[in-house]
């Protein structure tokens, strides 16, 4: 019976899910930054985590799981997007070169890595967005060309939405500086 529970076994497979769980949102932003074909993107995050699951066994929990997991999840990532890359070219569609995946994923990485703080906080300051400006916000980014539509449709000019989109930026900005500082405060 002691063959079937491993209490160090079971520690470490539910800090691992719980690894995995949290670098979801990065993860899919990194993916994203990968690859210009956005209908793929869910699909090829459904494979990295695949990956990552089969090869769990070769990832050891340690004092610094959170950052090398980080990096080991990124790794498995940016493989996985190469090779989607590589089907396709065979295939003859719209891809990034093999240097200039690099140069994003390398890009990426170097990039704020309190990431994984300030998701947080950001989602925190979205709350207090009058629902109208979420909205927008929200639409801006999930939508390539949504000023223009947004703005046809509430018959406003672009430019205003861009400088309300400017606003809402700064506003949410400066509110997330404020939720990380009195986070650390306390």
């Amino acid at each position: 019976m002691s063959e079937l529970f491993n209490a160090d076994t079971d520690a470490e497979s539910g800090e691992f899910v719980r690894l995995l769980i949290e670098i979801q949102p990065q993860l899919r932003s990194f993916i994203g930054h990968l690859t210009p074909m956005a209908e793929v993107r869910a699909d090829l995050l459904q494979e990295v985590n695949m990956v990552i699951w089969k090869k769990r066994e070769s990832f050891r929990i340690s004092a610094d799981s959170g950052r090398d997991f980080r990096n080991w999840a990124y790794t498995i990532a940016r493989l996985v997007v190469m090779s989607h890359q590589k089907q396709a070219r065979r295939e003859k569609r719209l891809i990034f070169g093999e240097e200039l995946l690099n140069t994003l994923a390398n890009d990426f990485e170097d990039s704020d890595p309190r990431i994984a703080e300030r998701m947080p906080a950001l989602r925190r300051c979205l709350q207090k967005v009058p629902k109208q400006e979420r909205h927008l916000l929200l639409e801006r980014y999930s939508q390539h060309g949504a000023i223009e539509q947004k703005a046809r449709t509430e018959g406003r000019s672009a430019a205003a939405l861009r400088s309300v989109l400017f606003r809402l930026r700064i506003a949410l900005r400066r509110c997330v500086e404020q939720e990380l500082q009195h986070q650390s405060e306390t």
